[in-house]
């Protein structure tokens, strides 16, 4: 006996109409089955739970004791340690050393005041993490007893009978430095165990550190006095040589002054030859009136020749080569030019050193400020060190990512 299966509408069913039935049913018979081995898979992940005994033993080592440990030490243990900060930049106070300019004094050894302030902050910051600044304080302040008390935790105490590489190391824990990329300025963090030592070793570190930036400035400074004076001494040199030279010249030719020889030639010259367009005008009135014989016509023509003789003479002892004199004016002209643009140009020259030379004697003489105290230190009135509950809560989380870790890969391993 067959069953016919119709719709809700009392049609019966097309083939279409079954198989969407029967693909409805399977979906409905899959989702059941996965919910079910999902539960089967938490109560039997449960259950293993429940029955492997590592677990509460691995949620003792990995979480319980490390949390314990850290309420012990953070809570009851650690020393509190007291923060100093301080901020400060380097810079020149009323200039910075000057050398000799390159384009003046013929040097190229100056350098630029923002290099060498620069360079001085790194400096400084390395001084201060660097072993020589350990020993300094070393000289000043009881260093190893203030990091060795008997109440500092065993942990956070420094043994004084170990040596100077590991007081260096120490003391990379308790100073720390920064420098700012675009206003260069310098932060110094020291923290003790201490209040009043924390700020007594802040101050001594930024004397220290003043102290040594000084010494060098003092170095550079003492540098460009050296190097002004000897290119003054060069220059003087060159000065002496040149005068030297023009004396040597002037004694040879018998001319204290060729340029002023010359014009005085050339002005004698045209003195002569105003007196002689004066005289040939009364020589040529006084022919009108007189005859040649008369004793004024004769005396006239003679002062003409004796006029006409003088300017011949000197003419030719300024443009031309006579074998019967010792001196040649036009050669000791030439010569003169020469050896005068080559004084002018060394006197100039030295004066301009000269000056360059006073000025970096001066600024030798100056004390220079570099140090510019932005934050004073001051004695802090309560520890900011160890971060008591922060580090707690570190750990205690730490501890729960191990433990969640161990239970996980247990499982797998099972």
């Amino acid at each position: 006996m067959s069953v016919e299966i119709r719709n809700p509408r009392g049609q019966p069913l097309t083939t279409a109409d079954r198989s969407n039935a029967v693909a409805e049913s399977l979906r409905q018979i899959a989702r059941v089955s996965r919910f079910a081995d999902r539960k089967k898979g938490i109560r039997s992940y449960q259950s293993h739970v429940k029955t492997d005994p590592l677990i509460p033993l691995l949620f003792l080592l990995c979480f319980v004791i490390p949390t314990l440990a850290a309420v012990a030490y953070y809570g009851f243990i650690v020393s509190d340690r007291f923060v100093v900060e301080s901020r400060f930049a380097l810079r020149p106070a009323l200039g910075s050393v000057e050398k000799a300019a390159p384009d003046q004094v013929g040097t190229n050894s100056g350098a630029s005041t923002h290099q060498m302030v620069a360079q001085d902050s790194l400096i400084t910051t390395n001084y201060i993490a660097s072993r020589p600044m350990v020993e300094a304080m070393e000289k000043v302040l009881p260093l190893r007893e203030m990091f060795s008390r008997s109440d500092i935790d065993f942990f956070s105490r420094f043994s004084p009978d170990k040596p100077i590489e590991k007081l260096v190391k120490f003391w990379h824990d308790r100073v720390h430095t920064a420098i700012e990329s675009g206003s260069g300025i310098i932060t110094l963090t020291v923290n003790a165990f201490d209040a009043e030592e924390s700020l007594e070793l802040s101050k001594a570190i930024l004397a220290e550190s003043e102290r040594m930036v000084n010494a060098l400035s003092v170095r550079a400074r003492e540098d460009a006095v050296s190097e002004s004076v000897r290119e003054l001494q060069r220059a003087e040199d060159r000065m002496t040589k040149i005068r030297v030279a023009v004396a040597a010249l002037r004694n040879k030719d018998g001319v204290l002054d060729a340029q002023k020889t010359n014009e005085s030639n050339l002005k004698v010259i045209a003195e002569l030859r105003s007196a002689r367009i004066n005289l040939a005008v009364q020589l040529i009135q006084g022919q009108r009136d007189l005859s040649p014989g008369t004793r004024r016509i004769q005396d006239m023509q003679a002062q003409l020749k004796d006029l006409d003789d003088n300017i011949t003479r000197i003419e030719r002892q300024s443009a031309s080569e006579d074998p019967e004199q010792r001196r040649i004016l036009a050669d000791s002209l030439t010569r003169f030019e020469a050896f005068d643009a080559d004084r002018a140009d060394a006197e100039k020259y030295f004066a301009k050193v000269l000056v360059a030379n006073e000025r970096a004697r001066i600024m030798a003489e100056r004390q220079l400020e570099f140090f510019t105290m932005i934050v004073q230190p001051v004695k802090p009135e309560s520890s900011t060190q160890p971060r008591r509950l922060l580090m707690i809560l570190l750990i205690a989380g730490g501890a729960a990512v191990v433990f969640t870790t161990a239970v996980v890969a247990r499982k797998y391993m099972a």
